[in-house]
């Protein structure tokens, strides 16, 4: 019985121990990104949050995470705000688009999923991507790249810079004292299971990055089966 309570909670940790802890080391194209991470984020960086126990785990992220709820025009709103459409991580200055509630029929609907596509050029080494294989309400702009260019002519939260996150970034908003989701829903509501990241799988032809928000884990996942989306970009450049 003492093996069985180990083992449960090494999997809250790290994931699922299976064939897929394999993917935390295989190597990617990395997406473009905001550049590095202080010292600090390495807790979130890892599958296995840096090894610690789940009390130090949950004070470091207590001590790390700190948002502000942005508005339509790209300026803070309060705390207590009803809407807001972005959230800004003040530690990595990156901002991050925040899902519109399920069913009210937005372009961002928090339940709208997209298979990864990204445009064939030679970096990508023939590898396998899916054009339009989600399912959302524009059945013309259902892939990655397609719904990251419709949210850059809307000039999302006033800006036209937005990008698929590359998995380090999406991590660093996991909230490892959470879990199901495991982030801060009242920053990111509508939270889904698993996002797509811009990093593609070198060992996989057919499989890209994703980051699972069930407990934190990042994970391969094939471009033809639709995920989630959460977009962001970089502030630190402005």
């Amino acid at each position: 019985m003492q093996y069985l309570i180990v083992l449960l909670n090494l999997s809250l940790l790290v994931g699922c121990l299976d064939d897929s802890d394999r993917n935390v080391e295989r190597n990617s194209y990395p997406g473009t990104g905001a550049g590095g991470f202080s010292s600090d984020y390495v807790i979130r960086l890892n599958l296995n949050p840096a090894g610690l126990s789940l009390n130090d785990n949950s004070i470091r992220q207590v001590q790390l995470l700190d948002f502000t709820k942005i508005g339509t025009q790209g300026s803070a709103v309060t705390t207590d705000a009803a809407e807001w459409p972005c959230v800004l991580d003040n530690h990595t200055e990156l901002m991050w688009e925040v899902k519109s509630a399920i069913g009210k029929g937005s372009i961002n609907d928090a339940d709208y999923s997209y298979s990864w596509f990204r445009t064939i050029d030679v970096s990508f080494k023939e590898h396998g991507v899916t054009d339009n294989g989600g399912i959302c309400i524009d059945s013309t702009n259902c892939d990655t790249e397609k719904f990251t260019f419709v949210m850059n002519q809307l000039n999302w939260c006033g800006y036209n810079d937005w990008r698929l996150p590359t998995r380090s970034e999406l991590q660093s908003i996991v909230n490892y004292s959470y879990d199901r989701p495991a982030i801060e829903t009242e920053f990111f509501p509508y939270t889904q299971n698993s996002y797509w990241t811009a990093d593609i799988d070198i060992d996989d032809l057919n499989s890209a990055w994703m980051v699972s928000f069930l407990y934190g884990n990042i994970q391969g996942n094939f471009t033809s089966i639709p995920r989630a989306v959460r977009l962001v970009r970089n502030t630190s450049v402005e």
